[in-house]
């Protein structure tokens, strides 16, 4: 079968994606040019268009492919709930997403840095789904350290914040730019995954606290 045949059994799409990861991986940065990947999938530019309206769009599905990617490692790399301490398992899931971060570092770049991704129900799905694991996860280690599940959703923003800061720095070169102390290595970041169990039960207090005054 030729390639163009290939293509208009409807594959174009899924090759096109398959393609614009393809160059992120040779790359630092998220910048791409449209006529090169046409070229490179062996089209026109015209038929580009005819799967995606525009940069943009295409850009969101490949960003989209980059939470489900992150989500499929964790799947296949962690172990099942259950079968270690959920906070050690956390802190896995930490390791686990900042390795992927440094192995596709421009692919990371554009799953959070296209444009608004409330404009791309699809893009906001895939990230939604992603923070939805990180959520179960964290909220494992809230309830196995006997905390209110409310807290579920402040341990899981944490954890990847420092997650998703830390890459962002070191991709950039910020953390290079400190000379002294010992180095902050992507083995060591998930450490820092511990519940900070002490600050939220100070947090708990004194929402408790607020509460009883407003009444």
């Amino acid at each position: 079968m030729t390639t163009t045949s290939t293509y208009h059994h409807g594959n174009l799409r899924d090759s096109l994606v398959a393609a614009t990861i393809a160059q992120l991986a040779l790359q630092h940065d998220a910048t791409l040019s449209l006529r090169e990947l046409a070229r490179t999938v062996g089209v026109s530019i015209a038929a580009v268009y005819r799967h995606f309206p525009s940069k943009e769009a295409l850009l969101a599905e490949v960003a989209a492919a980059g939470f489900a990617s992150l989500i499929a490692k964790w799947e296949a790399e962690l172990p099942p709930p259950g079968s270690l301490p959920a906070e050690q398992r956390f802190q896995l899931l930490g390791q686990q997403y900042i390795e992927f971060a440094l192995a596709a570092p421009a692919h990371y770049r554009l799953m959070f840095e296209h444009q608004d991704v409330r404009q791309f129900p699809a893009l906001q799905d895939a990230a939604q789904a992603c923070f939805q694991y990180v959520l179960q996860t964290a909220g494992a280690a809230v309830r196995e350290a006997g905390l209110d599940p409310r807290w579920d959703k402040a341990a899981a923003s944490a954890g990847w914040s420092l997650g998703h800061g830390y890459v962002m720095l070191l991709l950039s070169g910020r953390l290079a730019m400190a000379d002294s102390g010992d180095e902050l290595s992507p083995s060591m970041v998930p450490r820092f995954f511990q519940l900070p169990v002490e600050a939220l039960q100070q947090a708990h207090q004194q929402v408790k606290q607020e509460s009883d005054i407003e009444r």
